[in-house]
């Protein structure tokens, strides 16, 4: 059995990980202990990303220092100290290379210290009972790592914060393939004090920790739910589809509307998306797309937006639409053209991510995309079953290692934008809408709509 734990920052991880190691190196198991058990002394490894950061997690956990050096402090981490043979410690400058460790049974169990910088062919001729790794370790590591533990029908405890996103490995523990189960941590499962009444992690660290965070990187950071990676970037076996047989959005005065872009040029179409949302659900529905034909300029497509369903309903626009003649045949951008020619109801500004603690505002795709498959995942983001080129575009969806997304993703990229805008509160209702509406007075000047 392959077992990862799949966690938050701060949750305890590397702690529940080495002083599981210690139960399985000593043979000396809590009396409810109801994991793997073995009778014997093993041979286990534990292995981390670089030199570094194995004596700070690892070493520092399983022996009680990072430096090899403080052998009083030896004892004082997750293996006791009568348990360790000292005069076993091989080790270079601080780090410890290997160590033997008394079993209950007399023998004594081996523990070797890896990084994975180190070539995946110093591995083999281990055969290892128990791998301990903190962080995610490159796959041929990993699989070299299950070939090291077949013959002796071990056992691999992974845990990490899934930064890298759903890469094949996480994806494997992440559907509970066979022969993989994964334990997810989140902040809510972190006690505020210790057993012995002691601040352990504070809401104020947490709060803390929170605001330092990316806004993209926080679920990922407090719930442990795989960010963005390389890979497929949607891998969802029950996508939320709906219908309009089985729900009718449109006569609802109550939801939020709204109607956002992805413009296009000369090879690219540009593509309308509209959108519904319940506030008091906080469910977001993509109710149609319009794919427009390749070349079309704003003032051919622009009756779509002029529907009795459509007009003054909010309009979120791209970064790129503000700027003059583009995606048009005058000098006017598209904000023109809609707001001058039409007047139409664009949100001020572009559409862009959400401001850090720093006040630093980014455009990346990471953080919008992240919050879609959020949303596929939990349902509070549904699709009508009409969309097909937008589920279609989700299905392919990739990211490859320099962090390029795959395309096409015009569907995606305007679902997107009105997604943001969205949960940025930009979505009016018929009464609002009306509202504001109707406030707005329009006179006609050398031929154009001009706000007053």
């Amino acid at each position: 059995m392959l077992f990862r734990s799949i966690a938050a920052n701060r949750a305890g991880k590397t702690i529940a990980s080495t002083f599981e190691a210690a139960y399985h190196l000593t043979g000396e198991y809590p009396k409810d202990w109801k994991g793997k058990v073995w009778d014997r002394p093993i041979i286990a490894m534990a292995s981390g990303e670089s030199w570094e950061q194995v004596a700070k997690t690892l070493q520092s956990k399983l022996l009680g220092c990072d430096d090899i050096k403080q052998s009083y402090k030896l004892g004082s981490g997750s293996i006791p100290k009568e348990s360790i043979d000292v005069k076993s410690i091989r080790s270079d400058g601080a780090n410890v290379l290997a160590i033997e460790v008394w079993h209950v049974t007399g023998g004594k169990s081996k523990l070797y210290f890896s990084n994975y910088t180190q070539e995946v062919r110093h591995l083999q001729g281990f055969e290892l009972d128990l791998v301990v790794l903190d962080e995610q370790p490159p796959d041929d590591t990993f699989s070299e790592l299950v070939v090291r533990t077949a013959s002796r029908n071990g056992q691999i405890i992974c845990s990490f914060t899934p930064l890298k996103g759903l890469t094949g490995l996480v994806r494997k523990f992440w559907d509970q393939v066979e022969g993989y189960c994964h334990v997810r941590v989140t902040w809510n499962d972190v006690p505020f004090k210790n057993e012995w009444d002691e601040p352990f992690f504070s809401q104020e660290e947490r709060d803390q920790l929170s605001r330092d965070f990316m806004p993209w990187e926080r679920e990922c950071r407090i719930n442990g739910i795989p960010l963005v990676g390389i890979g497929v970037v949607f891998p969802i076996l029950d996508w939320p589809i709906y219908s309009s047989k089985d729900l009718d959005l449109r006569d609802r005065p109550d939801l939020e509307r709204l109607i956002s872009f992805d413009l296009g040029i000369k090879n690219d179409p540009t593509v309308i998306s509209f959108f519904f949302r319940d506030p008091v659900e906080e469910i977001i529905y993509l109710h149609r797309q319009i794919e427009v034909p390749k070349g079309e300029t704003p003032d051919e497509y622009v009756h779509f937006l002029l529907d009795r369903e459509s007009k003054g309903v909010p309009i979120a626009l791209p970064h790129d639409a503000g700027t003059a003649g583009r995606y048009t045949l005058t000098e006017q951008s598209v904000r023109e053209v809609f707001e001058d020619n039409y007047g139409l109801n664009c949100i001020p500004g572009a559409i862009l991510n959400p401001q850090n603690d720093q006040g630093k505002v980014t455009n990346h795709k990471s953080y919008g995309i992240n919050i879609m498959r959020i949303g596929f995942e939990r349902k509070t983001l549904m699709i009508h079953d009409s969309c097909k080129k937008f589920l279609d575009e989700c299905r392919n969806y990739a990211i490859d290692q320099q962090g390029r997304f795959s395309d096409p993703d015009d569907h995606i990229d305007s679902a997107r934008i009105g997604i943001l805008a969205l949960i940025q509160g930009h979505g009016e209702s018929h009464i609002s809408r009306a509202n504001t509406f109707e406030a707005r007075r329009f006179t006609p000047v050398e031929g154009k709509i001009q706000r007053i």
